[in-house]
């Protein structure tokens, strides 16, 4: 059986494969793609049609997980998320929205850097950054999944109208993990070291 690192690990492989490929086709201009996108911005609503329908755009290809039950929706969970959360950053956009993965920067496209790029923009208001970190602050206490997607979608929709882009992969990781008590502080701890460590350096160059 597959411990919680493997399954994150086959979690974040198979959203970035996912969203990345469904990326490629959208900016080609493929009607079938914005079609995908549209049911998967309808996932979890009303009306939003057959789960037989709209699994095959969000669970085609995934690797059996070997884990326990639990587990296993945690990790359908967290895929859910993560490509309802794409879609809704996507929408109507003419570039990608979705960073591959990058072994020159390991900050590249995480979330808690994406949240510093929102609020740190040329022109950005002081008081965004309030908002931003009151955002942040709220999913981490969320005590249901309901409320931390809430607070995920919040925060996408800011980084949709900055131009701010994403690893959906990495995030979709760290949804799965913030669902484990044993883990979730962690994810807290790295969202918080990405956004503060280049407001750190940011001050520091203004200083010099």
């Amino acid at each position: 059986m597959n411990d919680c690192k493997t399954v994150a690990d086959i979690v974040e492989r198979f959203v970035n494969g996912k969203v990345l490929m469904l990326q490629k086709s959208y900016l080609a201009g493929s009607s079938s793609s914005r079609a995908t996108l549209a049911r998967l911005r309808r996932l979890g609503q009303p009306g939003m049609g057959s789960w037989m329908v709209v699994g095959d755009d969000v669970f085609s290809g995934l690797p059996e997980l070997c884990t326990s039950r639990v587990d296993e929706e945690d990790a359908l969970r967290a895929i859910r998320c993560a490509m309802k959360l794409y879609a809704i950053h996507q929408q109507s956009e003419v570039v990608g929205v979705a960073i591959p993965p990058s072994s020159m920067d390991w900050t590249s496209g995480s979330f808690g850097r994406a949240c510093y790029l929102i609020s740190h923009q040329v022109g950005s208001e002081p008081q965004g950054e309030a908002g931003v970190l009151r955002r942040m602050s709220t999913i981490e206490s969320a005590t249901g999944f309901e409320g931390v997607e809430a607070g995920l979608r919040a925060l996408i929709s800011l980084m949709k109208s900055k131009g701010v882009k994403l690893n959906y992969g990495r995030l979709a990781r760290d949804i799965y993990f913030i669902q484990k008590s044993s883990a979730r502080d962690r994810v807290f701890m790295g969202w918080a070291r990405d956004y503060y460590v280049p407001r750190k350096q940011d001050a520091c160059d203004t200083s010099n």
